[in-house]
């Protein structure tokens, strides 16, 4: 039962930690926008072109058209595929997207056997499409496994031999890859020898799924790969959102918020409060072109004259 506690502690470290990050994300003072253009929530027609609402007559008067369906179609390969790094650096890529590739379909495998399992718990045990359901998490499990471990063990060397990684890696940029490459090192192993069809990970999840009580047969540490890849597994799930890894999927908001957010700013808009907010912040940081002594608000200081660069 040990087992499923850690598991079950360390999904509740990612629920909260994934949970506040968003949080904070969505109640941080209001960003310098952006407004670089094409911007992909526009409709199809005026992205094709780099184009906006703006250059509309009399747009202010007019109903604002938008596309959350242009959004996601930009950025599924960006996120899934790592186009932005495919682009800039292709050799960098072809370490980095294997990587990344083995999370998202670890992550697909971990939701196949929860599906797998509340299947069970509802009595579809001999359901054609639960066996559909167990064929696919097999084989996004050995996909994600093989994929795991080429990715992790490319870019620890790459990070090790290319010495402008090395210039600015850091003690964490190491440890996080050695996690990452130890944890499917273990579970690769342990599918290799115990588990090929991933009947043994199935029967773990259906036991968090009861609470260890759907399967009393089952012990989860029988092996140590098994019991390391439970332990690494449920530590590695709790880890990522404390990290700058949250990037897989805080990246969402940086993209939706952030660089393609042109809302106008209207009279008694949520925009409007929130800028009115931010002029009232007093910076601290120093700079020769403004008086930031932290007795000044911002409005205070972009309402005054320059202050002379000598």
């Amino acid at each position: 039962m040990g087992y499923y506690i850690l598991t079950y502690l360390c999904l509740a470290v990612f629920i909260v930690a994934a949970g506040r990050l968003i949080y904070r994300h969505l109640t941080l003072p209001v960003h310098l926008r952006w407004e670089i253009y094409p911007v992909q929530c526009e409709p199809a027609d005026k992205v094709s072109y780099g184009g906006s609402y703006m250059e509309e007559m009399n747009w202010w008067e007019k109903k604002r058209k938008s596309s959350r369906v242009n959004e996601i179609l930009y950025m599924a390969p960006e996120i899934l595929l790592m186009r932005g790094l495919w682009k800039e650096n292709k050799r960098l890529w072809q370490m980095s997207f294997p990587l990344h590739l083995g999370l998202y379909l670890m992550l697909a495998t971990f939701l196949l056997l929860s599906i797998s399992a509340v299947f069970t718990l509802c009595g579809f045990a001999e359901d054609g499409v639960l066996m559909i359901v167990n064929g696919l998490s097999v084989a996004t499990g050995w996909m994600g496994l093989l994929a795991g471990v080429i990715g992790s063990t490319g870019m620890l060397y790459k990070r090790l031999s290319d010495r402008e990684l090395r210039d600015y890696a850091t003690f964490a940029d190491y440890f996080n890859i050695v996690f990452i490459l130890f944890f499917f090192l273990c579970a690769f192993i342990a599918a290799l020898a115990v588990d090929p069809l991933f009947d043994a990970s199935r029967a773990y999840i259906l036991g968090l799924f009861s609470a260890g009580r759907a399967a009393p047969a089952y012990v989860p540490g029988r092996s140590l790969p098994g019991a390391l890849t439970i332990v690494l597994g449920s530590l590695l799930a709790a880890y990522i959102p404390l990290t700058h890894m949250s990037h897989m999927f805080m990246k969402f908001f940086l993209y939706h918020r952030v660089k393609w957010d042109d809302t106008p700013s209207r009279p008694g808009s949520p925009i409007e409060t929130a800028i009115k907010k931010n002029l009232e912040y007093r910076p601290t940081w120093k700079a020769r072109h403004a008086d930031t002594d932290g007795k000044q608000s911002w409005q205070e200081i972009a309402s005054s004259a320059p202050k002379e660069m000598k």
